[in-house]
């Protein structure tokens, strides 16, 4: 329909392509991370269930992997194990999954202060 010499359709389409919201995920490889629900911790998914140390981690390179892991998550979530289960992205360095975003690299590796204690000491650096 053109209205005030302007292709109304053509304008609807520009709009709606503009607005519409594309599927963004992060790149692979990727772990799933979580927080257990009972103490807090930091978990990360495995094929045997959860794990709170990040070397345990399950680590996807293809889709479908990824959308398994998607799906294991959101099941521990139902079942009331974790909250806030996502994938994260990863390298692989050493044969250790490495975040490789900033806030995720200090969740994987614990506090950030007293490092030579609890979990970070066995991490890494």
């Amino acid at each position: 329909m053109v209205r005030n010499g302007k292709n109304r359709m053509v304008d609807d389409v520009k709009t709606n392509a503009k607005t519409a919201k594309t599927p963004k995920g992060p790149k692979l490889p990727v772990i799933m991370t979580a927080n257990d629900l009972l103490d807090g911790e930091v978990v990360f998914l495995t094929r045997d269930g959860w794990s709170f140390d990040p070397k345990d981690a399950l680590v996807a390179g293809d889709a479908e992997t990824a959308g398994w892991m998607e799906a294991e998550g959101r099941r521990a979530f139902a079942e009331n194990r974790v909250v806030d289960a996502y994938l994260v992205e990863v390298d692989v360095v050493d044969g250790l999954p490495r975040a490789k975003h900033f806030r995720e690299a200090i969740r994987q590796r614990g506090p950030t202060m007293l490092t030579q204690f609890g979990k970070q000491a066995d991490f890494p650096a």
